[in-house]
């Protein structure tokens, strides 16, 4: 099929402060390959969308700008931008942690959306759509804007020699989103890190969230959890409290923040008071060994909101909040975060699937995973029915066996090979756990959507609750294909999404998406 270049116009940038050249070293998109790796139309003869066009270049930016840990290119997009986080008005709540702050940054923006305000959330990773990473009092930013405003980042980014990462150039997509569409209220999480995630370019946030630290990225933040939390950490600024949560070296972040002249330094215990949090706890029923994570979550955007109550003196923000409104918003879960839902079954009777959608991709995750259902289904244990799949990163023996000591059958366990190039394959996933080979799986479909047709017809006849878990790249197919209507990216940025998003952030690699099919 004829092919040609699809060029992302230049534009004139919003603010003169930046200097016309950032980085003497700059070297734009070779032309060639950008015209190999962005064809106009698929092999139906279809033409592909402007917005289709728009992410998948935007998927493919690390090709040409690998990553460069530091702030410079943000801030000097940001500043093209007009500064639009710094405005004086606009109250930004900024949220890093290794687990948690994900679900906390949603609870923060719906309850506060429920109390009257515009809200602009800044998230990732996404499921189904990269629009979801930002989004305004839940509705997600559309493709008309995305195709109006990316090519004006990347005329930036031309025009001043930024060679900015496609992380980097999808926060200042979110910034400039949020100022057009006259956000009050921002609530931004951490891609990875924090001291020099894009994210932090802010100057002055209402507050900042560390949710939990634990042991990632170790080879780019640090392989103690003490020097991980000083990377978190770097999200303090000066006068500007910051909450911490229950999971973290305090004594570490709390030199942090007296270093950097944060304003107050709390902890749930501290806004709460330790009996609230005990009750948390109690809920959560630790004494059993297992604790809903979802309940700490909950806990943590409680007292940011509660700390927002006492220390904000913006007149703008509906303060203090009623109760119902607290409760409704901190009720919110993330898509795919232990997501239930009732879904027809395929003989299409009265009867329908009870199905558990959830990302659990590690062993830890696993077990929560486990012992979640243990605790919401007592007495359908039994029943269960599972669909898993794997990033070839994780420790696929370990989590292969606790879904195996979990089920009361192996063939009541169904293994998949998500279409991303960071899957584990399906041979590697049985090598690593022999007793797999008694499973589910079929060698000449490895698809999410086999397996679920092949689970949910079993699921229906035996009354049994179908999950789907492992890594977050099998969500989208297995949303479609239980018919789930929602926003979905094509085939076309699906196939490039993996060469440069890591777990929210940028991948830290230059690797040719065309090579990682061979």
């Amino acid at each position: 099929p004829h092919q040609q270049t699809y060029r992302l116009s230049s534009s004139t940038s919003t603010s003169t402060s930046t200097p016309a050249s950032m980085n003497s070293n700059y070297t734009a998109p070779d032309p060639k390959k950008l015209e190999r790796l962005m064809p106009s139309r698929d092999y139906g003869g279809r033409l592909y969308t402007p917005y289709e066009k728009c992410v998948r270049r935007i998927y493919l930016t690390n090709l040409f700008h690998p990553v460069k840990l530091g702030l410079d290119n943000i801030e000097a997009l940001h500043s093209s931008l007009g500064n639009p986080m710094d405005h004086p008005d606009l109250t930004v709540i900024h949220v890093a942690g290794t687990n948690g702050k994900g679900s906390t940054s949603l609870k923060i923006a719906r309850t506060l959306e429920k109390a009257g305000h515009k809200v602009g959330l800044f998230v990732s990773p996404h499921v189904a759509s990269f629009r979801e990473r930002m989004q305004v009092n839940g509705n997600l930013i559309t493709e008309k804007e995305v195709e109006e405003y990316l090519p004006m980042i990347f005329g930036i980014c031309e025009k001043k020699h930024i060679p900015a990462t496609c992380f980097e150039v999808t926060t200042a997509l979110a910034f400039h989103f949020f100022a057009k569409r006259n956000v009050d209220v921002v609530v931004l999480e951490t891609g990875m890190g924090g001291r020099l995630d894009a994210t932090n370019v802010i100057k002055k946030p209402a507050l900042s969230v560390i949710t939990s630290i634990g042991l990632e990225h170790t080879k780019i933040l640090g392989d103690t959890v003490e020097l991980i939390a000083v990377e978190k950490a770097g999200i303090i600024k000066k006068d500007a409290p910051v909450l911490v949560g229950p999971h973290c070296p305090h004594e570490t972040i709390r030199q942090c923040a007296l270093d950097k002249g944060a304003s107050k330094y709390y902890t749930c215990g501290d806004v709460l008071g330790d009996y609230s949090v005990q009750e948390y706890n109690c809920i959560g029923d630790r004494s059993s060994g297992f604790f809903d994570y979802d309940l700490e979550n909950s806990m943590i955007a409680r007292c940011a909101l509660k700390i927002l109550e006492i220390n904000h003196t913006n007149s703008t923000l509906n303060l203090p909040l009623a109760e119902s409104i607290m409760e409704e918003g901190l009720g919110q879960r993330p898509p795919c975060r232990f997501d239930e839902m009732d879904i027809q079954g395929p003989s299409g009777g009265a009867r329908s699937v009870k199905v558990i959608l959830d990302v659990a991709h590690n062993p830890d995750a696993m077990v929560f995973l486990v012992e979640k259902l243990k605790m919401s289904y007592p007495d359908l244990v039994a029943k269960m029915r599972i669909i898993a799949g794997f990033s070839s990163d994780k420790d696929l023996k370990s989590c292969g066996g606790t879904l195996l000591d979990f089920l009361t059958d192996a063939s009541h366990l169904h293994l998949v090979e998500a279409s991303h190039p960071r899957a584990a394959k399906l041979q590697n996933i049985i090598a690593a756990e022999p007793a797999l080979k008694e499973s589910h799986f079929d060698e000449d479909d490895r698809s999410v959507t086999a397996q679920i047709k092949s689970a949910m017809p079993l699921a229906e006849k035996n009354g049994e609750i179908l999950i789907v878990c492992g890594s977050v790249f099998l969500m989208a197919e297995a949303r479609e294909a239980l018919g789930i209507d929602e926003p979905r990216d094509s085939q076309y940025i699906a196939e490039v999404a993996g060469a440069n998003f890591r777990h929210g952030q940028d991948f830290f690699a230059d690797e040719d998406p065309e090579h990682k099919k061979k």
